[in-house]
This record gives C-alpha cells, sequence and structure tokens, in this order.
C-alpha cells in the first residue's frame, strides 16, 4: 500500500502545480521570483548535492548544476533514490521548524518542485514517493536504529546549545557554529561522501548551508528593491514636482517666486547653464536641475553601500571580505541596469513626460546624461570588484574563459567607449558621429549584459528582464518614430539659402504638409550613404498660418552700428495691422524650416543649394515633438508676455506668438535680434501675421538691451500691470543665459514687482 499511496500522492502534486509557469515564480528576485524558498529545505539538499547516490552515473562528465556549483547526479536520479529522498525528508523536518517554520503546503511544494534540480524549480521530475511518506520510511529507520541493541551512542548529531532546545533563527543574527540542538542515531552524512543510507545532516553543517544561501536571498532581494526604487523615483519624480504648477494661486505666489529664484532657476554656479563651461567639457545644470542629480546621485551611493546580512560561518563565503566583494559587486551591476532603463526612457523621443510634465526635452537629455555616468560608474565598479574576487578567492583562469564572462567585457568596454564619444565638443562638432557611435555602444551594451546574464543564468535569476525593459523602450520609440513618418508619408522639400545671409541660413519648405508646433526630426534619403541621420528643426510655420501681402511694407528694421561690440536698444516697431481680406492664402499647403548651417547635414544641404540657389529633395518627417514640455498652463495664468529671440530662434517662439488661448488680448512683446538683414526679410511675413496684440521689436546687427529690455518688463514703476509676466527666451547660449541670470538678479534683489515664469526654449544634446 505504501507504494500505491506514493504513487498517488506523487501524481496529486503534479496535478496541483501543471498550470504553474515556473516554481520560484517570474519577475525580478524578491518581486515575484524567489531563489531558496523555504532556505531550510534548500540548506538540506545542499549539504548532499554532491554525494554520490547509488545512480549516479560512474563515468559522467555532464553539469547539473551551474557553472560555479557543478553537479554530476542527473535529476531523475535525485527524485528516484530512496536513500536521498528519506535524508531530505527527516532534515526537513527537523530543521525547518526550528527555522523558517514553512507550512506543510509550502514544503510538498517544494518537494515537486525542487529536488531534482536544486536551485530553479521543475515539476518535470516527479520524486518517486511524496513527502510524508518519505518522512514515514525515515523515521522508520531512525526507530530501528534506536531499538537496535547495537545502538549505544546519539551519533555525530549531538550539538546542542545547552539542552533548553533551539532557538529560531532570525535576519540579521550571527548564528553559532554548532547549529540547532538536535540529535539522531541516523549516520552522519557529509558533503562530497556517498550517500548509500538514510543520513542525518549535522547541525553545523546545515547551519552553513543555511547562513549562506539566507544571506544570498536577502542581499539579493536588496538589489531588485534599490534597482527598481532608483529606476522609479528617476522616471516618476518629474510628475509630482511638476504637479506643482496646478496648485491654485501658486505660480503668481511672490513666496514661489521669490524660491525659484534662488534654488530652481539660476546656473549651480556662475552665470552659464547654455553656454559650455571647463573647456566645452560640459554644461553647468540649473540649481533645479542639479536637487534632482543630487537626489538620484545620493540614492545611487547610498544604496550601494546600504545595509547587506552577514552571517558566519557560511558556505558560500570564506570571509567576510569575500562576501563583500561579491555582493557590493554584484549590487553595482544590478543597480547600474536601473540607471540604464531611466536614462533610455529619458532619451526617447516619444517620453510621455514632455506631455504630462513642464519639464523641457533639454533637461531630460541633461538629466540623461548623468544616469548615464551613474550606469558607467556601477558597470566598471562591477566588473573591477567581481574581477578582484574572482582573482583572490575564486579561479580566475577558469572563469576568464566563460562565455559570460567575455560579453560582460563586452558590455564593459562599450560603457566605457560611451563617455568620450558623448563629450559635448563632440555633440557639437561631429554630431552625426555621436548619434551613430551612441546608437551603436548602446545597443552593444545592452547585448553585452544580455548575454552576460543568459550565460551565466540563462533565464533562472530575471536579471534578463532589465535588458528586456530597455530594449523594450529603446524598440518602442523607434517603433513609433517609423509609425510617425510612415503617416506622414514620403514627401518632397525645396531647400534655399535665405538671400542675404552669406550662406549661412537655409529654408526648407515641405510640400503637401502642414506641422504643428514644436520641433520635427527632417531625414533626407538622397543626401547622402548615411540615410539614416536626422536633423531636428523648429517648425516655423506653415503656409495656412502666413498671409500674403504684397501691398504691405515692410516692418521697420533698426540700423546696423557702427560698432558691433556697442550695445544699444532696440527700437520699438509696431505691426502692421493684418487684413485678411487682402491678398490670397497659399494654394499650396506647406511647412518652412530654417535653420543655421552648421557641420553635417545642414551643410550639406547648404551646398546643394548653393549651386543653383535652391535644391528638391527627398524628405520623411519624424514629428513634431514639443519642445520644452506642458508650459502652457503656466502661461495661461500670466497677464502679460516678454518673448526674447536672437537669429534663426525666432521659430521656436511663432507658435507661441500665434496661439489666442495663451494671453488672448493681453500684452505680448516680442524682442528679436538677427545679424543678418536677409533673414528678417524671410520671415518678415511671419511677423506681419501675428495678432495685432503682438509688438514686434527687432535689431539686425545689434546686440539686445537685455538689461534694460528685462527692467522695464519686471521692474518698471511706471507698469499699470503687476500681474505675472511670462518670459520666453530663445537664442545663442550666451543670450539665453544673460536671460535667466537678469531674470533671477532682479527678483533675489528686490528689483522685480512682478512674479515671472521663465522658459527657456532650448534644444541642445
Amino acid at each position: 500500500m505504501k507504494p500505491i499511496r506514493g504513487i498517488l500522492g506523487s501524481i496529486a502534486l503534479t496535478a496541483l502545480h501543471a498550470g504553474y509557469v515556473a516554481a520560484d515564480g517570474v519577475g525580478f528576485i524578491g518581486y515575484g521570483k524567489t531563489l531558496y524558498h523555504p532556505t531550510c529545505a534548500f540548506a538540506c539538499r545542499n549539504v548532499i548535492k554532491g554525494c554520490k547516490l547509488a545512480c549516479t552515473p560512474a563515468q559522467n562528465t555532464a553539469n547539473h548544476g551551474t557553472a560555479h556549483s557543478p553537479v554530476t547526479t542527473p535529476p531523475d536520479c535525485f527524485v528516484k533514490d530512496a536513500a536521498f529522498l528519506r535524508t531530505m525528508a527527516i532534515c526537513i523536518d527537523t530543521y525547518c521548524p526550528l527555522s523558517d517554520n514553512p507550512s506543510l503546503d509550502l514544503i510538498q511544494d517544494y518537494w515537486a518542485s525542487h529536488l531534482g534540480t536544486g536551485t530553479i524549480g521543475n515539476y518535470q521530475w516527479v520524486p518517486a514517493v511524496s513527502y510524508p511518506d518519505a518522512l514515514a520510511a525515515a523515521r522508520e529507520d531512525e526507530n530501528w536504529l534506536l531499538t537496535a541493541p547495537s545502538n549505544s551512542t546519539t551519533g555525530e548529531g549531538d550539538h546542542g546549545h545547552d539542552g533548553h532546545g533551539a532557538k529560531k533563527l532570525k535576519n540579521r543574527e550571527f548564528m553559532t557554529e554548532s547549529g540547532p540542538n538536535v540529535t539522531s542515531p541516523l549516520p552522519i552524512i557529509k558533503a562530497g561522501q556517498p550517500l548509500n543510507a538514510t543520513s542525518f545532516i549535522a547541525p553545523k553543517d546545515w547551519q552553513k548551508q543555511y547562513n549562506g544561501m539566507l544571506d544570498f536571498e536577502i542581499n539579493e532581494n536588496g538589489h531588485s528593491t534599490y534597482t527598481i526604487t532608483i529606476m522609479l523615483v528617476a522616471i516618476l519624480l518629474p510628475i509630482p514636482l511638476s504637479l506643482l504648477r496646478f496648485v491654485p494661486g501658486i505660480a503668481k505666489s511672490r513666496a514661489w517666486t521669490s524660491f525659484q529664484s534662488a534654488l530652481v532657476n539660476p546656473a549651480v554656479y556662475g552665470k552659464r547653464h547654455r553656454t559650455p563651461v571647463a573647456g566645452a567639457v560640459g554644461l553647468m545644470p540649473t540649481r533645479g536641475q542639479a536637487m534632482y542629480i543630487f537626489l538620484i546621485s545620493l540614492l545611487n551611493l547610498v544604496f550601494l553601500l546600504a545595509p547587506y546580512v552577514y552571517h558566519h560561518p557560511q558556505s558560500t563565503f570564506t570571509s567576510r571580505a569575500a562576501q563583500e566583494l561579491s555582493i557590493i559587486g554584484n549590487r553595482a551591476g544590478v543597480m547600474a541596469m536601473g540607471n540604464v532603463v531611466a536614462l533610455f526612457f529619458f532619451a526617447a523621443r516619444n517620453n510621455v513626460l514632455l506631455w504630462i510634465t513642464d519639464w523641457s526635452y533639454g533637461t531630460y537629455l541633461l538629466l540623461h546624461r548623468w544616469l548615464g555616468y551613474w550606469a558607467v560608474f556601477h558597470t566598471v565598479l562591477h566588473s573591477a570588484m567581481l574581477l578582484a574576487y574572482y582573482k583572490t578567492y575564486g579561479n580566475y583562469e577558469a572563469e576568464l574563459v566563460r562565455q559570460y564572462w567575455i560579453w560582460g567585457i563586452v558590455g564593459t568596454v562599450a560603457a566605457v567607449a560611451i563617455l568620450p564619444s558623448s563629450l559635448l565638443v563632440v555633440r557639437q562638432k561631429l554630431y552625426e558621429f555621436f548619434v551613430a557611435s551612441h546608437v551603436v555602444l548602446s545597443l552593444l551594451f545592452i547585448i553585452g549584459y544580455y548575454y552576460h546574464i543568459w550565460f551565466c543564468y540563462e533565464y533562472k535569476w530575471g536579471y534578463e528582464i532589465w535588458a528586456f525593459i530597455a530594449a523594450g523602450i529603446w524598440a518602442t520609440d523607434r517603433l513609433l518614430r517609423l509609425v510617425r513618418i510612415a503617416w506622414r508619408g514620403y514627401r518632397a522639400a525645396t531647400v534655399s539659402l535665405v538671400q542675404d545671409c552669406a550662406g549661412e541660413y537655409l529654408r526648407i519648405d515641405i510640400d503637401d504638409m502642414q506641422l504643428g508646433e514644436g520641433v520635427a526630426y527632417l531625414t533626407f534619403p538622397g543626401l547622402g550613404w548615411r540615410f539614416w541621420e536626422s536633423h531636428p528643426l523648429s517648425v516655423a510655420f506653415n503656409s495656412a498660418e502666413i498671409s500674403e501681402l504684397p501691398s504691405t511694407p515692410p516692418a521697420p528694421i533698426s540700423p546696423i552700428p557702427d560698432s558691433k561690440e556697442e550695445a544699444i536698444a532696440v527700437k520699438t516697431v509696431a505691426t502692421p495691422p493684418t487684413n485678411h481680406s487682402q491678398g490670397s492664402k497659399s494654394l499650396t499647403k506647406t511647412t518652412t524650416f530654417f535653420a543655421r548651417v552648421r557641420t553635417g547635414v545642414t551643410a550639406k544641404l547648404a551646398a546643394r543649394a548653393a549651386v543653383t540657389g535652391q535644391v528638391r529633395l527627398g524628405v520623411v518627417v519624424d514629428g513634431p515633438y514639443p519642445h520644452s514640455g506642458d508650459v502652457i498652463t503656466q502661461l495661461k495664468q500670466c497677464s502679460s508676455h516678454l518673448y526674447i529671440a536672437g537669429g534663426v530662434g525666432l521659430t521656436a517662439l511663432l507658435s507661441f506668438l500665434r496661439r489666442s488661448d495663451i494671453a488672448g488680448p493681453s500684452a505680448r512683446r516680442l524682442v528679436w535680434s538677427t545679424r543678418k538683414q536677409g533673414l528678417a526679410a524671410a520671415l518678415e511675413p511671419a511677423l506681419t501675421s501675428l495678432p495685432d496684440s503682438v509688438v514686434v521689436d527687432t535689431a539686425v546687427g545689434q546686440r539686445l538691451d537685455l538689461d534694460g529690455i528685462l527692467e522695464k518688463a519686471l521692474a518698471d514703476a511706471e507698469t499699470d500691470d503687476a500681474g505675472m509676466i511670462g518670459i520666453v527666451v530663445c537664442g545663442p547660449p550666451q543670450m539665453a543665459d544673460a536671460c535667466r541670470h537678469k531674470t533671477v538678479q532682479l527678483t533675489r534683489n528686490g528689483g522685480a514687482r512682478r512674479p515671472y515664469v521663465l522658459v527657456d526654449e532650448a534644444f541642445g544634446w
């Protein structure tokens, strides 16, 4: 009857778990996936997994364990060997009530899924007898030895504390070497010895395995917890911070304006934010950006050094120094991927935060770079610490030739190589090279990480999920780009040099297209072999938004001063009234862009157009995307607006100036300076078509008196309007930084009479 009960019990357990996807769950360790659950049972098996069983092949080179913990006994041997099953049953029954105290259901689940495979459960290998039957048989063997006349000792298992029973194990406590106070007349089995009869595992042997596995899983859970926290804080923190703009009255509060002027808008140090610092090595964050960077950096540092669990003696590590090298090194490797996921998300053009928050794409790209610094730091630290561990405590020569090690080197080298190829000077001088190398190295890092995990763990421990998330974000963004491009279709563009600009500016008119406001990425497949390269440009206007008024004289333009070094206040020029009954709208729908000629794509376009003055090219368009996130909500609260533009930066402001829902009939003033009279003439129709309420001040060849303009807007006592003013600036870095510094300075020294909203329209890499 006993074999029949065992068979029926095994069938019942198999049916019970037939619907399980994986015995240890799915997900990250500690979040859907477990390693040693219950730890007490895994500790039992870990002591005897290397023992030779009666069915262990004599000549067997196959490894049924892992690279770092090889096992020669196949799974089907474990689940049918009576001595192994009985030894496991009595060990579980002895030690589990004294430690984890798992339920019978959990023990039976372990019995059904892990006896054959060890760490990673698999219900394929069905034990020959159930846990209750194996335990009953083991107790019978034990009782026989207790009653046998030859039994005169209690065996080597007598290692109790003081006869008062075992103390339940607790996390974060050091265990004594002797372990629980339990005894048995069964023979004591040691790791690596043949197991051919029901045996007992000594308390100290079980305790060492339990300590090692308990430590390992708790610390692995910590890796997952802290990495998930880094990822979620990095991605979600902008949402609650940006929701402050919806608090009634906060934007108009003088206290809030003072807070922003002191801790949000200024550069961390000095006057430069968009102007490169330290020899064009990088950009100085604003104080608001710096607070975010500080928080993320603090979390990265604290979580890397966060509390770890140490129990000694243990089976996994021979010393605390060895354990620290391995644990901190492994945590660094996992935390690198939490930063990678966030930085991939921030770099995406289809980042939903651009529509949810009022943070600009430039801010997300800056944070993307800082998250990248931490990802590289963690990657290098992971590689260095594991290298030190295997050289000191492991078999470095054996690890060096394994596939997981080789792919880990590939990922680390790719991460390190990203840094020099992403320097600001490279981004500015070799933009196309930067983009191409950035994509290639990023993909190489993800591929290296994936195979590093695959050859070490396959899909067993959940680490591969980080690669899937990062790759999924990257692929989804690219797919959405392709969908946008396909929806727009292949178009024809007329590229021409703006007259009287010495070839410095381009005008691009795309036929049969009407785009909304924001940035669009233009790709010219016929321009060269690098057909994938795209260039971001602000949408200047659509043909439907421009009135053709040939009879209207152009707006007066300030003359070029005798000295270009002299700062001259602009001359106010009211925009001529627009009479939409005159002239006619353009019959052809077009979207127009203006671009300054630099290197790369714009230089090639200028060279083509220079031959005949203009050139027709095929173009595909991705976009438009928002410049600066959702800033409209704050601008709508302003009673007046000041727009400051320099050069081709005017194109980014035209969409704000055309909107009637931002300020309606309230005062709006545009101050624009350009070095080229030809650019002023080319954009004159767009200025003429602005609403009558917009006052336009244009200067050619002159520097704007930014101090005077901002003082009049913020501090002029004669101004009746004391409401909030929206200041929107787009132009060269020096102009934008000067506006930012002066605005903040006026507020901080008490010169400003009005609260303000500052929007820096910039598209920078």
